[in-house]
């Protein structure tokens, strides 16, 4: 078995070049379908540490800076959902 708190996990990496350019609305769903086919299909219950890389771009694919509101030009965004479903929390 592996060990998770080491660098050499167990993952699986999911590709949308062949997508091409679409809309956020577009990613969004290709991006359920394919959580939810981790889900049924192969049985994943539990991810620990997982990354999502968005490459911005305008519509005809040009990359695009993400910006805050204030200005600030935004390369790193860390999640507002927390909500542990791990076991070893006690509710």
């Amino acid at each position: 078995m592996k060990d998770f708190n080491s660098k050499s996990r167990i993952s699986a990496t999911i590709e949308y070049a062949a997508l091409g350019t679409v809309s956020i609305d577009q990613l969004t769903q290709a991006l359920w379908e394919d959580v939810k086919a981790l889900q049924d299909f192969y049985g994943v219950r539990f991810v620990t540490g997982a990354k999502l890389i968005i490459p911005s771009t305008n519509e005809y694919g040009h990359p695009m800076l993400i910006k805050h509101p204030d200005g600030r030009v935004v390369r790193r965004y860390d999640t507002h959902y927390y909500r542990p479903a791990c076991l070893d929390y006690k509710l």
